[in-house]
């Protein structure tokens, strides 16, 4: 687990229940034209007192121009299900996935249905928050909105 930022395309962002429709073609499209991404289609994992393993990951690339890419630890974005996320992203990489959004005409989306684009930069780092997709939660089909877990207002 941990905190992830996704890049998604969908028709209703409000339907909880939608997939994303970025295809890996697309994205691989992108990352061919992106001279700052590195094509990988997966990583090595290190576990400590056991050989080194590559993880097949088709669509993983390495963000090479990341401003401290040369700390040794590279940003990267992983491809699943229609989506690009990156894990633990710092406002560098906001900033990469907001431009790869736009190009892709797609959004930038947190866990917790906030989504981020230009105004996360000049309104003090504060994504906009949405609230939750609707949902049907009784027999009388009365639609409630849920607030996430941390609004009690």
């Amino acid at each position: 687990m941990g905190y992830e930022l996704h890049i998604v395309r969908l028709d209703d962002y409000n339907d909880g229940e939608e997939e994303s429709k970025i295809s890996l073609e697309e994205w691989l499209a992108y990352v061919e034209i992106d001279n700052e991404l590195e094509l990988t289609n997966g990583y090595e994992l290190n576990i400590p007192g056991i050989e080194n393993t590559w993880q097949e990951v088709p669509g993983f690339c390495n963000w090479l121009g990341h401003p401290k890419s040369d700390a040794g630890t590279l940003p990267w974005f992983d491809f699943s299900r229609g989506s690009v996320s990156a894990k633990y992203p710092d406002s560098h990489t906001i900033k990469k996935m907001i431009k790869i959004a736009n190009s892709l005409n797609a959004r930038v989306h947190g866990d917790d249905f906030e989504y981020y684009d230009e105004t996360y930069f000049t309104n003090g780092g504060h994504p906009i928050i949405e609230p939750e997709p609707e949902t049907n939660t009784n027999a009388s089909d009365e639609k409630v909105i849920k607030k996430p877990w941390w609004k009690f207002w």
